[in-house]
Order: C-alpha cells, then sequence, then structure tokens
C-alpha cells in the first residue's frame, strides 16, 4: 500500500471532486475539500465518510487558500469555469499554483481539458470557454519548473454520468424504440469519460509522482459515435434503440440565451462571457468534427490500457457497471442551477 497523503482538493464538492475524494479516502489518503456550503447535500456526505474532512471556504479567496494549504503535501485543483468565467478561472488556477508552491505542497495535480481551439489554428468555431480557459493554464504549467513543486495534468472529458443521464434517450411511445437525439452530426463522436476511472488514474498519479513529472495524463473511455451509443443501449437492455442526429433548430431550441461565469466577473456585461446557446453550440461543434480518435480531442487508449488494464473501455462496459438505465435521467452527477441544458458544477 502506497504511503498516506495529506490531499487538498480545490473546485467544490461537485462530480469529479467527490469521485476523487472517495476513491483518495478508500486508500487510505486523508483528504480535505473545500466547500462553500458544507450544509449541501453532497458536502454532508462526503463529510460523513472515514478520511475526508469538508472545510467551510471559497476557493477563490487568497485568504481561505493560505489556511488550507496548512500541512497539505498534495493538491487537486478543479477549477470551476461554468459559474466563474475563462479570464478569473485562468487567473485563480494561477494564483491557486503560485500558493501551492510557496505554502510548500509537493504535487500538484491539475483537472484540464484539451486545448482544441490551438490545435485547430484557433477557428472560431472550435472556441469553447470553459474548455480554453483550463487549457490555457495547462500551458502555463507547462512552462513551469519540477524541482520544487511536481506538477501533473489530468485531462478530463464529458462525464458519462452526465451526458448519458443527462440527454438520456426517449421512448418513442408508437415503435417502442428508445431514440438518442444529439448533435453529433451523422458521424460525430464524444470521447467520454469515467468518473470512476477517473478517480482512479487520479490516486494512481499521487501514488506515483515520478511517472508523471511535469506530465500530462489523458483519460477517457473511448469515442463513441450516436449510432454506437444506441447499440450499446441494445445490447445492455434488450431494448430496440437508433440514434437521429438533432437539428440545429431543436438545439438552439434547448440552450437559452443568458450568460454563464458570472460569480467572479465584472458583471453580466461582460464581453467574455459566453451564453450556453454558444458555447455549448462549438462544444458540440467539436464532436461532430472528431470521427474516431482523429479528430481535435484525441486520446492515447494504449497508454490507459498499459497503466489500467481493467478501465472502461466501451460505453457498452460502462453502461453495465451502473446498471444504466434511460428512464432514471434524475441520476445525473452534475447539479447546476441551469437544469435544462446540465451545464455546470455549483456544488460546494
Amino acid at each position: 500500500m502506497a504511503r498516506s497523503l495529506n490531499i487538498l482538493i480545490l473546485g467544490g464538492a461537485g462530480a469529479q471532486n467527490s469521485y476523487v475524494a472517495q476513491e483518495l479516502a478508500q486508500a487510505g489518503h486523508k483528504v480535505r475539500i473545500l466547500s462553500r456550503d458544507t450544509e449541501k447535500e453532497e458536502p454532508k456526505k462526503l463529510a460523513a465518510l472515514p478520511g475526508i474532512e469538508v472545510a467551510q471556504g471559497d476557493t477563490y479567496d487568497e485568504e481561505v487558500l493560505t489556511s488550507a494549504f496548512e500541512n497539505i503535501e498534495s493538491v487537486f485543483v478543479n477549477t470551476n469555469g461554468f459559474a466563474i468565467g475563462e479570464k478569473s478561472e485562468i487567473y485563480w488556477s494561477i494564483r491557486i499554483y503560485e500558493l501551492a508552491l510557496w505554502a510548500g505542497v509537493k504535487h500538484f495535480i491539475y483537472s484540464t481539458l484539451p486545448f482544441v481551439s490551438k490545435k485547430s489554428g484557433f477557428n472560431p468555431k472550435f472556441r469553447v470557454p470553459f474548455v480554453d480557459g483550463k487549457a490555457k493554464f495547462g500551458e502555463y504549467l507547462k512552462s513551469q519548473p519540477t524541482d520544487v513543486m511536481n506538477w501533473s495534468l489530468l485531462e478530463s472529458g464529458p462525464y458519462a454520468e452526465d451526458s448519458l443521464y443527462r440527454r438520456a434517450p426517449k421512448l418513442d411511445e408508437k415503435t417502442g424504440e428508445w431514440i438518442w437525439d444529439l448533435f453529433l452530426g451523422e458521424s460525430g463522436c464524444m470521447a467520454l469519460v469515467s468518473l470512476r476511472d477517473l478517480a482512479w488514474f487520479a490516486r494512481y498519479m499521487f501514488e506515483n509522482p515520478e511517472e508523471f513529472r511535469g506530465d500530462l495524463l489523458s483519460v477517457g473511455i473511448k469515442h463513441t459515435s450516436g449510432a454506437e451509443l444506441a447499440a450499446a443501449l441494445t445490447a445492455v437492455t434488450g431494448k430496440p434503440s437508433k440514434y437521429v442526429p438533432m437539428t440545429e433548430e431543436k438545439f438552439r431550441q434547448i440552450f437559452p440565451l443568458i450568460k454563464l461565469g458570472v460569480a467572479h466577473s465584472p458583471g453580466y456585461d461582460d464581453p467574455t462571457l459566453w451564453t450556453p446557446q454558444k458555447m455549448f453550440y462549438n462544444w458540440f461543434t467539436v464532436w461532430t468534427n472528431s470521427i474516431g480518435n482523429t479528430g481535435l480531442w484525441t486520446r492515447d487508449y494504449q497508454r490507459l490500457d498499459k497503466i489500467k488494464p481493467d478501465r472502461i473501455r466501451t460505453v457498452e462496459e460502462w453502461m453495465r457497471s451502473v446498471d444504466y438505465d434511460p428512464e432514471k435521467s434524475e441520476k445525473s452527477v452534475l447539479k447546476s442551477g441551469y437544469t435544462l441544458a446540465g451545464i455546470g458544477e455549483v456544488v460546494g
């Protein structure tokens, strides 16, 4: 068994951080996680688990951070771009890094996303602020030394635990078929992520810091198309299912024209804040242009297989592992004040 570590988790007690906290605690590590409101459901659940301390405080507050870093050896940072916007996410990610180094933290792991807009030559149609904010900090981190504080990047993606419940198929009462109606085009693919596996990889990185010194690990299940989702559902449930590409008109009706990220921004009129409709149109444009593992959002699945041979490798495996039921869409792990599109992690 690896030596027990004192690990701080920053960014709230939302879906990803909750999975990581539980994985670390179950392995015998001591976890401290910051939450703005310790009386909410998820923070209270975490606080009841052995090895987890839920401390009240805002991740985006220097005094709180300075106190939170006391007696901490390692830190997992998952900033919330939905809540604070791209500008603030970049600023606070850098400031958290600086304070962690000053406090004597030995290993800094940042949950990031791929810099798809850079890979596209900064084509505006692939620009997604909540992706770019994390990716730009990742570029900054790559320029930092690792002699005083080791750093690693853990690249995430759309959670299966959210996407496949939030955008679950609907039953066609006339035909008895389950219809996946997604904005992926005819052959677009999503690089879905299992949060259970992501948490395992996060723990593995903390327990093997030299293996990931100044390194990036990109996690995922498999690039999966709409047709593959339908086939997986039929294989798991025995129920007929098919994929129908969502029209642009229907997509625009789903996402409202409100702005995201006002929590730590100058105000609603800040021109860098985007509406969900604009942001998620570009988000899905990335996926409609991802045919298999060949687009702007790629993964080294062979590396993941070597590290964790029993990882979840297909959506069908994931569905079986969670006993997936499309009628239980309320099981989505993301909590948000904006529930229609299911975006933004505001827990904690």
